[in-house]
């Protein structure tokens, strides 16, 4: 079906600030992209985005649907390279439903789009950060006409993880929804650290050995992800939609890293990409 694109409100932006941008909820949302300009209306740079602009919260009927930094939107859009033309993301601009383009199947991707019909707001809240070139951001939209509920989407949001030393550690904190899979999970190795080994248990089963970094980047490339730099990518999904995590009787979830160089102060992040309301029997 044919995606008709619209432009939204645009606000400008303060330093320090947060900036609230309303999208109308009708159709059926494929793609939200958020454009940064100057105050003269010009592109900006990826650089720029990665440095000026802080955390997005895209939130649906009030439930999160993104809450991360941009860095980890651009980072993902790495990781997803192989099924984007653009890996090292395309100047001014920030697609917010991401997670569908880790499928290649336009009608696997299509799932994902947003159902409009039982939705009464759809809104992103953009913090700014020391802001020396970006001035404005605006809300554009790729559409269909489809009256359907919200049904399936996806979530990527970020955990900080507090940890500043060397050796193992476990985060067993992270959420274990019923309704909810883990796609992927990318953990960043901190300010300064380095992270040479990872390793996944569910309920005292070891599905994901521990491994070295440089197997799992193999792995994970095998599956056409990207390893950017700094982080060790937990991949649950090869790019089918029957392959993922589900959290279904799931009592614990372990993800334990290794680290060869402490993570720094501010510990590390697990940012977590995952399918909600997926059934079971999707085929």
């Amino acid at each position: 079906m044919l995606k008709t694109i619209q432009l939204h409100e645009t606000k400008p932006l303060t330093t320090g600030q947060i900036s609230t941008v309303q999208v109308p909820p009708y159709g059926k949302i494929h793609s939200l992209v958020l454009r940064f300009s100057t105050s003269a209306g010009a592109d900006v740079t990826e650089a720029a985005i990665r440095a000026e602009i802080g955390n997005i919260r895209l939130s649906i009927n009030g439930k999160d649907l993104v809450n991360a930094t941009a860095t980890k939107l651009l980072d993902l859009y790495e990781v997803l390279g192989q099924n984007v033309n653009d890996a090292a993301g395309v100047a001014s601009v920030l697609e917010l439903n991401i997670g569908r383009l880790l499928y290649t199947d336009p009608d696997a991707r299509d799932l994902f789009g947003w159902g409009m019909a039982d939705v009464q707001s759809v809104q992103v809240a953009v913090t700014a950060g020391t802001l020396s070139t970006i001035a404005n951001v605006q809300a554009i939209t790729a559409r269909t006409s489809q009256n359907e509920n919200l049904g399936m989407y996806m979530k990527f949001i970020n955990y900080a993880v507090s940890f500043n030393s060397t050796g193992d550690h476990t985060m067993d904190t992270l959420p274990r929804d019923p309704d909810s899979s883990y796609l992927l999970v990318m953990a960043d190795a901190g300010a300064s650290g380095t992270q040479t080994f990872g390793e996944v248990r569910v309920n005292n089963v070891t599905v994901k050995e521990r491994v070295p970094a440089a197997v799992n980047k193999m792995l994970v490339s095998n599956d056409r992800l990207a390893t950017p730099s700094g982080y060790f990518i937990y991949a649950f999904s090869d790019g089918s939609v029957l392959t993922r995590l589900p959290m279904v009787d799931v009592k614990d979830l372990r993800f334990i890293g290794t680290y060869s160089v402490a993570p720094g102060a501010a510990g590390y992040n697990l940012t977590a990409l995952t399918v909600v309301n997926m059934p079971a029997n999707l085929k």
